[in-house]
């Protein structure tokens, strides 16, 4: 798959070799090589095409090889807001539908929806500092602790109204986590 992404003509030039946007970044494992990742700017495409009006759409798609044919699959929003209140949930929602189904179902059916290819995890996260937490944790348990700590305030509130719309892509019922940067940790699944 992930050849079959960096060969295709219409993508080869929304390849990305990081995550970041809006000063927003999500790490991916340093353990993972240039070969067993495919990071598509899934909006720059849409935009690229020049139709007119481009579909709303997710910021990035990212694919790794996880060895026998098996990928994880992340599909990313990064918003760069100073309030949780500044999250317009139904926007990224519908940006989410238009990629699964536009990107994912329609346009590049041929890749995602190919079944030589097996996916071991699919993510769909928002990624966010409204907090502005970013960069204050040494570990991921200190980061942890602090999510635990927000999720009875308005942290809870928005992983409920993104949780509120499912999605369904190649059998399974996905819905949207929300998260703060550099989590989640782009990484293989075993």
């Amino acid at each position: 798959m992930i050849n079959m992404i960096k060969r295709d003509v219409q993508l080869a030039p929304y390849l990305k070799q990081q995550i970041e946007d809006e000063g927003i970044e999500v790490a991916v494992d340093p353990a993972i090589q240039d070969d067993e990742i495919a990071i598509i700017k899934v909006d720059e495409y849409y935009a690229g095409l020049k139709s007119g009006l481009s579909p709303k759409s997710i910021d990035f798609i990212a694919v790794v090889d996880c060895q026998c044919q098996s990928y994880a699959m992340y599909l990313l929003e990064l918003k760069n807001v100073n309030s949780p209140t500044r999250l317009n949930i139904p926007d990224i929602q519908e940006k989410f539908s238009n990629t699964i189904s536009g990107f994912l179902s329609d346009a590049f059916s041929n890749i995602f929806l190919n079944d030589s290819f097996k996916y071991k995890s699919i993510q769909l996260y928002l990624i966010s500092d409204a907090y502005n937490e970013c960069g204050r944790f040494d570990s991921h348990e200190e980061y942890l602790r602090f999510r635990n700590r927000i999720n009875g305030k308005d942290s809870l509130k928005t992983e409920l109204s993104l949780g509120s719309k499912l999605y369904k892509f190649r059998g399974r019922i996905l819905k949207i986590k929300y998260d703060i940067p550099p989590n989640p940790l782009i990484r293989h699944f075993h």
